[in-house]
């Protein structure tokens, strides 16, 4: 009878967690929606002066983007000898992007790998899959970027974010590097005893992991697509200059640059350098108003594009999972 009433005051919390958890994301979701929303009134803007076109296009390429990061993830879990079906890769992965709206990001982790453990699964090659993922993501991000300055330095007016790219390659791809990601999991098996992880790791070869780093240079160009869309989307009154075809570099590179930056410098949601890379890529030739405005309209672009792609994934997750029980 003890064990009983334990079981069932641990589902009883478990159960609550979640709850809470749901409403803080709500919660986190709405201040976002609600800041974003403020500074394009205090600048006379308002949804009508968009072209509903381009704002679609924009979140049709973020979608794609996240969907090959998505793809790297199940390939880091596959790497780790796990046979995770494809819809539940991708679905534990879209889920957990609203969890970074929460402070910490910490919440990312914890949802992906709840969402995607199962029988085939395990919770601890799940947590190392996030990390294989997101530092990997954050390397190619980085070197991408600084690939597009190094071929168009010509249009930089501030050279010293080429500089800054080629540094936070270094940051994020030391640790991704397949060699020392496998140290570093050692290190940590022989003190958590994390299983047969250490067995796991060993497929974990720069071979393996390359092509799902050129995927991941796919999903970085389709964000810096989502920027343009974005651009293109504004009217023309609120940059200094008519966007053109010659800004396209700068701004597929900032997106990748702010992403990583701000991931690197460990302060809450980037506060501060996310905005230094934008105006320091776009501002010379946008603005600094329509630079600022158009990283606020990306961010809200992307955060429903985030929610959407997570109500989908829920539907879809759930539905496979009646059919199985059936």
């Amino acid at each position: 009878m003890p064990l009983i009433n334990n079981q069932s005051r641990k589902t009883t919390v478990i159960a609550t967690l979640k709850v809470v958890v749901v409403m803080l994301i709500v919660y986190m979701i709405y201040r976002t929606v609600d800041k974003t929303g403020g500074e394009f009134t205090s600048r006379d803007l308002s949804l009508s002066n968009f072209s509903y076109l381009w704002l679609v296009a924009s979140a049709f390429c973020y979608a794609l983007g996240l969907s090959c990061f998505a793809c790297f993830w199940h390939g880091a879990l596959r790497l780790l000898q796990q046979t995770p079906r494809l819809s539940e890769s991708l679905g534990s992965y879209f889920i957990s992007h609203l969890g970074k709206y929460v402070p910490g990001k910490a919440l990312v982790v914890v949802i992906r790998s709840e969402r995607v453990k199962s029988t085939r699964t395990s919770l601890s090659s799940a947590i190392t899959g996030v990390f294989i993922e997101t530092l990997g993501m954050m390397a190619v991000g980085a070197v991408t970027a600084g690939l597009i300055l190094a071929f168009n330095h010509r249009t930089l007016q501030n050279p010293t974010v080429l500089w800054i790219s080629l540094g936070l390659a270094f940051a994020a791809g030391v640790p991704a590097s397949p060699p020392l990601f496998r140290k570093a999991i050692r290190f940590v098996d022989k003190r958590k005893k994390l299983g047969n992880l250490e067995d796991q790791i060993s497929h974990l070869t720069l071979r393996n992991i390359f092509p799902f780093w050129i995927v991941c240079v796919g999903g970085w160009l389709w964000l810096g697509a989502s920027m343009l869309a974005i651009l293109e989307a504004f009217p023309a009154w609120v940059f200094n200059q008519p966007f053109d075809a010659s800004i396209a570099p700068l701004a597929m590179s900032c997106v990748a640059l702010a992403m990583v930056a701000g991931f690197i410098s460990l302060i809450p949601g980037g506060a501060g350098v996310r905005e230094y890379i934008i105006l320091a890529l776009l501002g010379p030739t946008l603005g600094a108003t329509g630079a600022i405005l158009a990283a606020v309209a990306l961010r809200l672009v992307w955060l429903v594009t985030e929610v959407l792609l997570a109500i989908g994934s829920i539907i879809v997750m759930r539905q496979q999972r009646t059919i199985r029980n059936t």
